[in-house]
């Protein structure tokens, strides 16, 4: 089985699947038949890897449609779902609350040429006073802002100027730390966890009011 890690607590619930699995023996694993909307075999890969991960999760992997912004849904369901995959892994993020986002991001030095197409000054500064592998920061910077703008529902972000990210310690295994979106003042908790190919986040809202959760009351929060 590709599955890999699974995880739940009050706030959300997502799993990571190793892609080890062909075409066939996934189709295998599914048992329904998919249409699969892809020509390219790995795109295939990808897209059915993410519904044998969503029926471990005991959510129909029909029900999963998207959005003409290319943002997933679920089908006659209040549940909000968030996608992600790099090379070899895919993820995907369940949650009753609104505004959620997760992202997977592959382990690589190319992180350290396109820094400053995302990090804020105020980000980078705080980056050198901190020990520890600066790779695994940056990585872990952009993998929190792309959880973060698949949680907004602004369009057109800026990464460097409108996503921030604050309350960064030295990266360990697993940790957390806040991002805010500048435009709308939405704050988040960013979980994170490293391993030895990828490093994951999942975002979900702070300080929202009751009425901005789809199914979860203030007080359980």
């Amino acid at each position: 089985m590709g599955l890999l890690h699974f995880e739940e607590n009050a706030n959300y619930r997502y799993g990571i699947w190793k892609m080890e699995e062909n075409e066939i023996k996934l189709r295998k694993m599914l048992v329904d038949e998919i249409s699969v909307p892809r020509t390219n075999p790995g795109k295939r890969t990808e897209f059915l890897s993410v519904r044998a991960l969503a029926k471990f999760m005991d959510l129909d992997p029909s029900s999963i449609d998207y959005l003409p912004s290319g943002k997933p849904y679920i089908k006659e369901n209040n549940t909000s779902i968030s996608i992600s995959h790099t090379k070899g892994y895919v993820t995907l993020m369940l949650s009753d609350l609104q505004y959620i986002g997760t992202d997977i991001e592959q382990i690589s030095e190319r992180i350290l040429k396109i820094s400053n197409k995302f990090m804020h000054p105020e980000e980078e500064a705080y980056l050198s006073g901190l020990t520890g592998n600066k790779i695994i920061a940056l990585l872990l910077h952009w993998s929190a802002k792309e959880s973060l703008f698949k949680a907004i529902p602004d369009e057109g972000v800026d990464f460097r100027q409108e996503l921030r990210i604050s309350d960064f310690a030295a990266p360990s295994t697993k940790g957390s730390f806040k991002g805010t979106a500048i435009r709308s003042g939405l704050k988040f908790q960013i979980d994170y966890h490293v391993e030895k190919d990828f490093v994951h986040t999942s975002c979900f809202p702070l300080l929202l009011p009751a009425s901005d959760f789809k199914s979860a009351s203030a007080e359980s929060r």
